[in-house]
């Protein structure tokens, strides 16, 4: 079967698990893999286009009584925005490589709030609308992880700042089971409507070369397979 568009990938884990440096990797060993693509850093065109889209909801909420807040209302814009960038790219390649995108944004939106206390107000339509329209663009999640243990000492080392950073090791076991399990939620309700395939990867072991490999054999097989 002809295929007119690329292979939509997202790579999902706890923090820690080495998303972003397998997507670089990915990228640099082929050409033909467009990396880089996430929530984050969109054009502002994009996100006004996107926000205007999302005001009848956040009026809706508003008047029933359950006002969405400041950070879940920009994740919505995000997430919408994105949706029409990977829509534009997945013309001009072959396979798409998101970081991090709808299902690790919905999954956020599940568990930022109810790990500040105060639960998710997002709309259930609005959710529902966003699974519908992302299970026809995305085709593939690779679920990357690694011990808790090992994702906490990652999470310690690296450079960059990460809310948890300073927590102790129960807290961040913490953080990343409920991610976990927010993963998996949103990816069984995207599978239910698309046509989902679902692959794992353990980082635990191996250097970043041998996981590169793993992830290439699993790229080939699904874009193939597509």
């Amino acid at each position: 079967m002809s295929r007119t568009r690329a292979v939509i990938v997202e790579l999902v884990g706890p923090a820690g698990a080495g998303k972003t440096t397998l997507a670089r990797g990915a990228s640099d060993t082929d050409s033909s893999i467009k990396s880089g693509l996430s929530l984050w850093g969109l054009p502002k065109r994009r996100l006004i286009g996107s926000a205007i889209a999302l005001l009848p909801t956040i009026l809706g909420a508003r008047l029933h009584g359950a006002p969405l807040s400041t950070g879940e209302i920009a994740q919505m814009i995000r997430l919408g925005a994105l949706r029409h960038i990977v829509e534009e790219e997945s013309k001009r390649h072959r396979v798409i490589l998101l970081d991090e995108g709808p299902v690790f944004a919905l999954s956020w939106l599940d568990v930022i709030f109810a790990r500040n206390g105060d639960g998710s107000r997002v709309p259930a339509e609005w959710r529902k609308r966003m699974i519908a329209q992302w299970a026809q663009l995305l085709d593939v999640v690779v679920f990357i992880d690694a011990t808790d243990i090992t994702l906490a000492n990652r999470i310690r080392s690296r450079e960059k700042p990460h809310e948890v950073k300073g927590l102790s090791d129960e807290e961040i076991f913490g953080f990343s089971d409920a991610f976990r399990r927010a993963f998996e939620r949103s990816i069984g309700d995207l599978a239910k409507v698309g046509n989902l395939v679902v692959d794992t990867l353990s980082t635990e072991t191996g250097p970043l070369n041998e996981n590169t490999a793993r992830l290439m054999s699993r790229l080939k097989v699904r874009r193939n397979g597509h």
